[in-house]
Order: C-alpha cells, then structure tokens, then sequence
C-alpha cells in the first residue's frame, strides 16, 4: 500500500499542512451528501412506527420537518461544495504553481553534468508530465480520497449504534477487498514506472526529431528517423494500455466484493428479521445506507490505484529535489580577477577531457585557447565559470578557490558570449536586459549601440519590443549574436569568457561583431577560445591546448618561431586561406 504521508509529502514539496484546507473541505462536502439518505431513513422510520405500535399515529410534522431539513442541508451542500471546489482547485494550483518554481531554481543550481547525463525528454518531464500528474493528484484525488473514505466510516460508526451485529456486517467486506487494493496498487505502480520511461524516452524521440528536421529533410532521412519516432510512440500505445488494463481487472474485483455487502446486508438482515433481533425499520434502513456506505468507497478504491501511479510523478520530483545542489563557499566579495589552473584534471563520464593543467591568466589580460577541435579548450573556460567541478586540482580567481565563492558571486564577475546564442521567447529588450535586471530602458539601448545591434532593431516593426521566436529563431546568426554581446556589455562584468564569435559569420556581420567585441573587451579580464588563429594574434598569452594537456604558450610571434603545434595550424590555416574554386 502507498504510504498517505510520503504522498502527501510529495505532491506538497515537503509541507504538507497546505492540504488541510482541502481535505476538510471534501469531507464536509461527502458529509453532507449523506444528507439526503439520512432523511430518507428519518422518514421510513416514521412511515414504519405506526406499523409496529398500532396506537401511534403518523407525525406527518416531522416528515414536513424532515424536508425542510434536506431543503436546508442541500443548501448548505451547495456552498460548501462551491467552497470545496474552489478551495481545491486554488490550493491545488498554488501549490503547483510554487513546487514548479522551486523545481525550476533547484534545476538552475544543478551542476551541468547533471544535464549531460540525460535526455532533454527526461530533464523537461519534471516540470510538464510529472507536474501534470501532480496536478492532477492535489487538485482531484487526494481531497476526494480523503471525503470518500470519511463519509462510510461515519455511517458505519451511526449504523453499528442502532444494531451492531448488522454493522459489523456492513463493514466486514472492506477488508476482504483489501488484497484486490494492494495488488492494484502494486500493478499501477509497477507498470506506471514503464509508463514513465516509455514516455520520457518518447518525448525524447519528438525533440529529436524536430531539432534535426533540418538534417532528416537534407538528407531524405525520413524513413529511418521516422521508424524510431514510430517505435517510440506504438511502445506508449503499448504501455498505455496496460496501465489502464491490467489492474482494472482487480479494481473490477474489489468492487464486486464491495457490492456483494449489499448482499450480505439483506441476508444476515433478514434473518436476524425473521428471528426477531432487528426491527423492519431497522433492517431497511441499513438496506438503505448500503448504497452511501459503498458508493464512496469503490471511488476511494479508484482513488488508492490512480494515486499510486500519479504519485510517480511526485517521487521523481522528490527525488529530483534531493539531488545534490552544486557546493558553494560563503565568500561573497572577490578582490581582483586574476585566474589560476592548478593540476586540473576533469573527465567526462569517465573520459578524460583535462589532463593536468596548470597555467595563469593575469587580470585585464587577453589570453586564447587554441587548438584542435576536441582538445579541452571550451570545457576550460566552463570550469572557469563552474559549470562542472574539477576532479582533481584547484582554480583560483582573486587568489581563492572558486568553490570557496557564492555560485551567484562568482557568476556576476563573469560574462559568456556563446557561439551557439539562444534568445528566450520574448522581447529583445528583455533579452538583452537580461544581462542586469535592474538596467533601464536607456542602458539597454546604450548597450545595444555598443553591440551595434541598435539600427536593424530599431527598423523591426515594434523596435526594442519585438517578440523573437524561441531560440531567437525570427532573427539572423550575426542578429542574434550582436543581441547577446549587447547582454554582456550590459552586465559589464570584469572577466569575459568568449567562444569565437565570428567563426561562423559573414564578412558584413563578422565585421560588426568584431566593432562590437572591441568595446566588450575594454579593461576586462578576456578568455577567447579562438578557431581563427589570426583573430587572436595580439593576444597577451596564447596557450596551445591539445587532447587536454597545454602543449605551448606565449605571444603569436614567439610560437611561430617555434616547431611546434601552434606553427602547423597557422601555416596549415594560410593554405586553406589560399584556396579557391575555378
């Protein structure tokens, strides 16, 4: 059986207080459904008195009374069950919508190689799928679990008052269907977890697919990559049905052993008739209220197997919780911008990626990596900012560990210009200003001149308010990165991590984009990964990085001097420069 407890634990983050309102809401709502079978027993007890004392009349006052009184209870049925509804589906929401939140800041403080270590499908489950479930289960189940289970133990406990062997025989069957509910619960929980990963690895397959619609229409892929996407799905058909199935047969089980106490009712009813041990008003009486006693209970039945499956949802959300947050230091104040590698080693699912490194680079200095593709050089500069931890080894900023910083410290003192830019679905206004927060509508603007963005914007028909589509998808490459240069001269932090921006551009673009990482750059700490060696030949150091080791450094003349790696690729790079078609 699931524990009620972890469920709720779950389904609420952690506070499981804020259902209260909820389920006793629900309860008095079940219990004031009960009303109308109460009445109705009221009244064959009247019909019924004259019949077993002849001298009694019939007190058609208290009939009348008793339908005022079910007027009056149904009334306050509806208020109640108007506060029910809203109360669960408000609470239900706010909870939702703040354990959303909390799973989006705690994804935010994860290290990066808890992203590389799964699907996307997997990763966006937490929020879309598993939250849906989550939903569903505060808003739905778990209230009216609680008001179905109450309402029969009430009118269990009333009836037993008026005859107790008649009682325990309405409420002998419930534990008969108990191994039904177990063996529902087992199969839901069971057969839901290969829901889930047949999901997941579903939406998995559907990123896939749309993210390479480009390669598979290219390259007339459409066959192959539409069989994975089709095996995936049928494997969700499959999985889906079973679901639904299998442990319905159970469900159908528990429910005939619940309906068949109607049965027991009248049999044991009658016969304790027959021998005088219960009065006919009595006896219909619990006829009647066999109906409100195992109603709510086959939907609590119903309950116990969909909670079991929803709350997946919750326990990966839990779990996911608990993962560990990236560790951060309580030093909050960085003295200067000097950069350290000292014997850094970092592997990547067991790869070795950094082997050893030690190297230096001074404050408001330009240092370039450079290298083969492959060799180490962006994942150094993701060290920098801690997206991964090292291995082994140690990087100092300001002469301290930066494991010994804030995460959020650290990351102000550091702007990234990606080569790969992504722009959120919004205004470019908020898109750049989400380099400062806090900026207004005139830095933004500055920044975008700096960037040398401001003129095409200012010729989009809303200006700075135009939307961009997901990923910036409505604007050019050279658009999109002079949008998220302006981003980083907006935050003007001191240390500037850039992934060569104009590798893949034209010479129109390359040549802005290049203005623009000129004003960038002033008086920062710079460290450019440079696929162009003549971008870089005024850098300050350029260190030379093949499979993972520092291979040479120094100044652009000083290596081209020496027989080394650096002098092949300049040479190599002048010759393809040399190419042309005829």
């Amino acid at each position: 059986m699931i524990s009620l407890n972890k469920v709720l634990n779950s389904a609420s983050m952690g506070r499981p207080k804020r259902f209260r309102p909820m389920i006793y809401w629900t309860m008095a709502e079940y219990f004031f459904k009960g009303a109308p079978y109460g009445v109705m027993i009221f009244v064959v007890w009247e019909l019924f008195r004259p019949l077993e004392h002849p001298d009694a009349k019939l007190n058609v006052l208290n009939i009348i009374l008793a339908c005022v009184l079910l007027f009056v209870s149904l009334v306050i049925l509806f208020f109640i069950s108007r506060k029910s509804y809203i109360t669960a589906y408000q609470d239900g929401y706010d909870i939702c919508c703040d354990g959303r939140l909390s799973v989006a800041n705690h994804l935010r403080r994860l290290p990066m190689g808890f992203y590389n270590s799964r699907d996307p499908g997997d990763i966006g489950a937490y929020i879309v799928n598993d939250y849906a479930n989550i939903e569903l289960l505060n808003t739905h189940f778990l209230p009216q679990f609680f008001g179905a289970v109450s309402m029969p133990i009430i009118a269990i406990a009333v009836l037993t008052g008026f005859n107790w062997k008649l009682g325990l025989t309405a409420a002998s069957v419930i534990p008969l269907s108990y191994p039904m509910v177990m063996l529902t619960t087992y199969l839901s929980k069971t057969m839901g977890k290969a829901l889930q990963r047949t999901k997941r690895n579903a939406e998995s397959r559907m990123i896939e697919y749309i993210q390479g619609i480009k390669i598979i229409k290219s390259f007339n892929l459409g066959g192959t990559s539409f069989t994975r996407l089709e095996k995936a799905f049928r494997d969700l058909k499959r999985e889906s049905f079973r679901v639904e199935s299998v442990p319905g047969v159970a469900m159908i089980v528990s429910s005939i052993i619940l309906n068949g106490g109607i049965v027991l009712i009248a049999l044991v009813g009658f016969s304790l008739l027959l021998n005088v041990q219960v009065s006919l008003p009595v006896y219909i009486m619990f006829l009647i209220a066999g109906l409100s006693i195992y109603s709510p209970l086959l939907s609590a039945l119903q309950f116990i197997a969909l909670t079991s499956f929803l709350n997946l949802g919750a326990e990966r959300v839990d779990a996911l919780c608990k993962t560990p947050l990236q560790s951060e230091g309580d030093e909050t104040q960085i003295r200067n911008t000097n950069i350290e590698f000292k014997n850094v080693s970092f592997s990547y699912n067991t790869v070795p990626i950094i082997k050893n490194i030690s190297l230096k680079i001074p404050e408001k200095s330009l240092t370039a990596f450079v290298g083969p593709s492959g060799s180490g050089k962006t994942t150094l500069t993701r060290l920098i900012a801690r997206f991964w931890d090292v291995d082994s080894g140690e990087i100092l900023l300001g002469d301290k560990n930066i494991k010994d910083y804030k995460v959020d410290s650290l990351m102000s003192q550091i702007s990234i210009v990606f080569q790969d830019v992504y722009l959120f679905h919004d205004t470019i206004f908020n898109n750049i200003r989400m380099g400062r927060e806090n900026a207004t509508r005139e830095e933004v603007i500055a920044a975008a001149k700096a960037a040398r963005c401001h003129d095409f914007i200012e010729l989009m028909p809303e200006g700075y308010d135009t939307m961009v589509g997901e990923g910036g998808s409505t604007l050019s490459g050279g658009e999109k990165q002079r949008i998220s240069i302006a981003r980083a001269i907006l935050k003007n932090a001191p240390i500037i991590l850039l992934d060569e921006a104009t590798a893949a551009l034209d010479p129109e673009n390359e040549s802005h984009i290049q203005q623009a990482i000129d004003d960038l750059v002033k008086d920062k700490t710079v460290v450019i990964i440079a696929h162009r060696l003549g971008t870089v030949v005024n850098a300050d150091n350029i260190i030379v990085i093949d499979k993972g080791e520092v291979v040479q450094q120094g100044k652009h003349s000083s290596l081209l001097q020496k027989k080394g790696l650096y002098q092949k690729m300049w040479e190599e790079q002048k010759r393809i420069r040399g190419w042309k078609f005829e």
